[in-house]
């Protein structure tokens, strides 16, 4: 099929009542479903220049902090934190070091610099080095090391700051 036809009849459906069109030309078969997603597969990773910050809430515990009574029994209200949340970009293996039995690139408390390394993720035997995107310190790594991973896993969070 000629793509001056395919474009055509695109056209022709989007500024149409119509919803759907199916059509066989020899052996060919096109078929144009007007606002539906056409490509099966999956969607690529966007990429920022910074993750927006994700609001975490965490609890103290009674090992840390003594219970305090709440008035009225209600429970202890979360303290609330904006940290930002370093996600997988990709469907890999995290490691936390360059090799076995290298020092990790950083730990819970580190402070980091933008564009520092942060972790290495194993793609179809690539190793594809994971940077900061935000100078701060690190609060949690959310991954065990030797971990698979899917795009979009959490894998660490960083405090923002100088």
């Amino acid at each position: 099929m000629d793509v001056r036809y395919l474009k055509r009849l695109i056209r022709i459906v989007e500024q149409s009542a119509i919803h759907e069109l199916e059509i066989e030309d020899g052996g060919t078969r096109v078929k144009i479903v007007k606002g539906a997603a056409t490509y099966p597969g999956p969607a690529a990773p966007a990429f920022h220049s910074a993750p927006p910050p994700v609001e975490v809430q965490t609890r103290s515990t009674a090992a840390t902090q003594p219970a305090a009574p709440a008035a009225g029994g209600a429970a202890e209200p979360a303290v609330k934190t904006n940290l930002i949340e370093v996600t997988s970009p990709m469907v890999g293996t995290f490691y936390r070091a360059s090799s076995p039995g290298a020092k990790p690139f950083v730990e819970v408390g580190d402070r980091v610099v933008l564009g520092q390394t942060l972790c290495i993720l194993e793609a179809m035997k690539l190793m594809n080095e994971i940077e900061s995107e935000v100078a701060g310190t690190v609060r949690e790594i959310c991954v065990e090391n030797a971990q698979p991973v899917e795009f979009g896993h959490r894998l660490f969070l960083i405090e923002p700051g100088e």
